[in-house]
This record gives C-alpha cells, sequence and structure tokens, in this order.
C-alpha cells in the first residue's frame, strides 16, 4: 500500500498503536522483557539513516519512541501492521537560531550578562510556529537568547510537536555583535557592518564601520569593553563559565561582521570553548575561516535571502571543505518554517556539497546546539523524529507526507479527516 494514496482512515488504522510478539526477548534471570508498545514498521523507497548512509527498500523499526532497528524485507514481522511508502524517509530537520514561541522574551535591556536566564521559561509550548515548522519537517528546535545580552543564559532544544524540552541547557549564549554594545531601554544599539554592494547596514558583513551613532550607556560600550568582561566571567571559573571551558557545554557565540567573527574565534580558542558561532555570513574569507578551523567552532548560517550575495552563500561551501560544521538558522517567527529547507537548498545551488548540506539539516544541527546523543539521526536507540517525503528533501518539489515525532505520528494530526 502506498502511503501517498492511502486515505486518513486507513491511515489511522495502519499507524494504531500495536504491541511486539510476546518472548521477543528475555531479561536477565530468565524472566521475559516487557513488550514494547507503540510499535511501527515502516517500508520505504529509501532510508537516509546518518552519516551519508542510504538505505534502499528499508525498514524502520520503532517502538517505545526509539528507533529499534533499519534493515530490509527479511526484518519485516508479518504479524505486525506494515506502513509501505513510496518516497524518502529522514531524520526530522532541526532549526537552529530561532525564537519560535518565545518573541520578545528572550532580552533584556536593563542588563548585559544574564548567565542564570532559561529561554527554556519563556516558549509558549502552543504557539502556532511550533505547529507551522512540524508542517515544513522539523521536528526540533533551538531556542536561542538574544544577540543584545553579552551572556544571554541559556538556550534550549524543544520538540515541536509537543513542547518537550529535548536539553533545558543545550548552550551558553554570547553575544559579541554589536546589537549587545551600548544598549538602553530607550535607544536600540548601533550598527555596524556595512554591505559589500551598497553600503548599507545588513546581516551580510562587510568593513567595520566607527562610526557613532545614538546609543545607550549599558556596558559594555565598546568591543574591547566586551572582550575584557567576558574574560573576567571567565576568570572567575563558577557556574556556566567553569562548565563551558571544561567543554561540558557548548556556546553559542552571536558574530556578524568579519571582526567581530575574528573576536568569536579567538575567544573560543583562548578558553577552548566548543559550540558554534551564529552568523558569520563571510565566513569563506581565507582569515575568517583559519580563525574558525583553529577555534574548532562550528557555524550557524542564514536564513538567506533571496538576494543573498554569492560570498555569502558560498560560505557553507567553503566551510564544508575545511571541515568547519555547518548548522541553518531559522529566525522565526519572522521567517517561515519552509525557509530552512530553502536556505539549504540555496546553499546547495552555490556549490555546497549534498552530504554536508543534509547534515547541516539534520545530525550536525544537533551536535552544534549540544542535542546530538537523542537527535539528528536514524541509528538504533535514537529518538524516533521522523519524516516522510513524497521524493529527496533537497529538491524544493518534494513535499512533506507525515511526520513522527517520539515515534508517534505528529503531523498529519491523527485527528485530521
Amino acid at each position: 500500500m502506498s502511503l501517498a494514496t492511502v486515505s486518513t482512515g486507513a491511515l489511522l488504522v495502519l499507524i494504531s498503536t500495536v504491541a511486539w510478539r510476546e518472548g521477543a526477548g528475555d531479561a536477565p534471570g530468565g524472566a521475559a522483557a516487557p513488550a514494547p508498545k507503540n510499535v511501527i514498521q515502516i517500508q520505504a523507497k529509501e532510508i537516509w539513516t546518518a552519516g551519508g548512509q542510504r538505505v534502499a527498500n528499508g525498514v524502520l523499526i520503532v517502538a517505545d519512541g526509539h528507533v529499534r532497528s533499519i534493515g530490509g524485507e527479511r526484518d519485516i514481522d508479518p504479524a505486525q501492521p506494515l506502513w509501505k511508502h513510496d518516497g524518502i524517509l529522514t531524520a526530522g530537520l532541526i532549526a537552529c537560531g530561532t525564537a519560535s514561541g518565545a518573541r520578545g522574551e528572550l532580552q533584556d535591556d536593563t542588563r548585559s550578562v544574564m548567565e542564570a536566564a532559561h529561554a527554556a521559561y519563556a516558549f509558549d509550548a502552543h504557539s502556532q510556529d511550533f505547529a507551522r515548522a512540524l508542517a515544513a519537517g522539523i521536528t526540533a528546535v533551538s531556542i536561542q537568547p538574544g544577540p543584545e545580552n553579552l551572556v544571554g543564559g541559556f538556550a534550549c532544544v524543544v520538540k515541536t510537536a509537543n513542547g518537550r524540552v529535548v536539553s533545558p541547557e543545550s548552550t551558553l549564549a554570547l553575544s559579541l555583535s554589536a546589537a549587545t554594545l551600548g544598549r538602553s531601554t530607550t535607544q536600540g544599539g548601533f550598527q555596524f557592518g556595512a554591505s559589500e554592494e551598497d553600503g548599507l547596514a545588513r546581516a551580510d558583513g562587510g568593513p567595520e564601520s566607527s562610526a557613532r551613532t545614538q546609543r545607550g550607556t549599558r556596558e559594555p560600550t565598546s568591543y574591547a569593553g566586551a572582550l575584557a568582561l567576558l574574560d573576567k566571567l571567565f576568570a572567575r571559573n563558577e557556574g556556566p563559565f567553569a562548565r563551558a571551558a571544561r567543554g561540558e557545554l557548548p556556546v553559542t557565540i552571536e558574530a556578524w561582521d568579519r571582526h567581530e567573527v575574528l573576536r568569536a574565534a579567538q575567544f573560543a580558542h583562548a578558553h577552548k570553548l566548543n559550540g558554534a558561532i551564529r552568523g558569520a555570513p563571510l565566513a569563506g574569507d581565507p582569515d575568517v575561516l583559519a580563525a574558525l578551523k583553529e577555534s574548532k567552532l562550528g557555524v550557524i548560517v542564514g536564513p538567506y535571502a533571496a538576494d543573498q550575495t554569492r560570498p555569502s552563500l558560498e560560505s557553507v561551501k567553503r566551510l564544508a571543505e575545511a571541515g568547519v560544521p555547518v548548522a541553518f538558522a531559522l529566525d522565526a517567527p519572522g521567517h517561515a518554517p519552509e525557509e530552512l529547507r530553502l536556505s539549504a537548498v540555496r546553499a546547495l545551488a552555490a556549490g555546497a556539497p549534498r552530504e554536508a548540506v543534509w547534515k547541516a539539516l539534520t545530525e550536525d544541527a544537533a551536535r552544534l546546539v549540544g542535542a546530538s546523543e537523542s537527535l539528528g539521526r536514524l541509528v538504533p536507540g535514537q529518538e524516533a523524529d521522523f519524516v516522510l517525503w513524497s521524493g529527496d528533501p533537497l529538491d524544493l518539489q518534494s513535499r512533506v507526507v507525515a511526520v513522527f515525532v517520539d515515534g508517534s505520528r505528529a503531523w498529519p494530526a491523527p485527528s485530521a479527516r
């Protein structure tokens, strides 16, 4: 039976909760192991698992919300319902750098250092942002504190189907962007960074401008002051700063202008931090690329606009060639969820390798937001978040057919008629 042609009623029957065969394994001491629940068998034309592996005519078996196995026809249990899909099955997409369900709640103009703040406390799990993300094949998002605070606190990773927080302290948010400098509650920060083309301030990097603009007096008021304050905080060797310095807590450092990125990479290298830079639109610059490689940080890019400059689009290619992991930001709700895949396709069109682009949407995204242990891949033991596509997900003509989160169908909703 083809998933693309079955009726909604048939879908409900095919994916109803089933129990695994009794005696499917023995616990220590001879006692029968508890039978897994919520078992699903799906045979797809192709399954994309992890690390570039593809399984033709593969069978995914899910039990208790986790991947049990990925094999072939010989692994099908005839006693259990089998769902056949004529397209491609992949891990769910992961959107980084977003404010989904939390717009206006992820910054504070009165303080520059908020190491105890948690984005997990600021989002609305019932926001329509998450329903829209599900329909686009996004099964998890990283909600990131804004760039207006030197230390924004903890980002979190959230499942889009149920608002479940996978990791409440996924990364520590730092900002070395102009947005954090000299803020006040009545005057915004001042902008650095001119476009290579028109001299207008934009998120594309460019020469640093020293022109004075209206700003408040909240510290730090300069890049030098920002670095000095961060050095002082890390020297305390307490709280999240100590965890980050020990490599236990990844950081996400906001940095856009070329000079900001160089400062961020050098700071991370000096303090032996791991994680990613959010921004770096011109990461293909040889000096920037060298600094990023030395720092061992990844880069979260995008979202890419229709008029994004060619050097910016080619950054993903240059980063991939240098072995620097990449992920794509969404910046919802200001950007539609479909733009995540669109950014990836634009990078692909600019020469980025297919495998690097796909990993940037899944396993590398999970790695850069501190959730690689549970998300981003289809391997035994991993949480069963996956998407059924009508065709190649890196082809914008392909559509989302169904989305599963924690082994249960999340989109279309089971109650849909």
